[in-house]
């Protein structure tokens, strides 16, 4: 019962939060929404690469950008 209402309660949260976020930016959401995702991707593959680094893993090709 109490994680139902734990679930439906971060459900009502989230719905909310997006609610305002389309009201707020309006159009421009889409290009915030993009920008989130691209620094989110590029600091992921950053983490990643360190990772590999550290267990010893050889790049094999060039990086030609970043």
């Amino acid at each position: 019962m109490k994680d139902g209402l734990m679930l439906l309660l971060a459900g009502l949260f989230c719905a909310g939060f997006a609610a305002l976020f389309f009201k707020y930016l309006g159009s421009d959401a889409f290009g915030v929404l993009t920008l989130v995702v691209l620094i989110g991707t590029l600091a992921d593959n950053r983490r990643l690469r360190r990772r590999l680094r550290e267990m010893g893993a050889k790049p094999e090709g060039k990086r030609t950008w970043l």
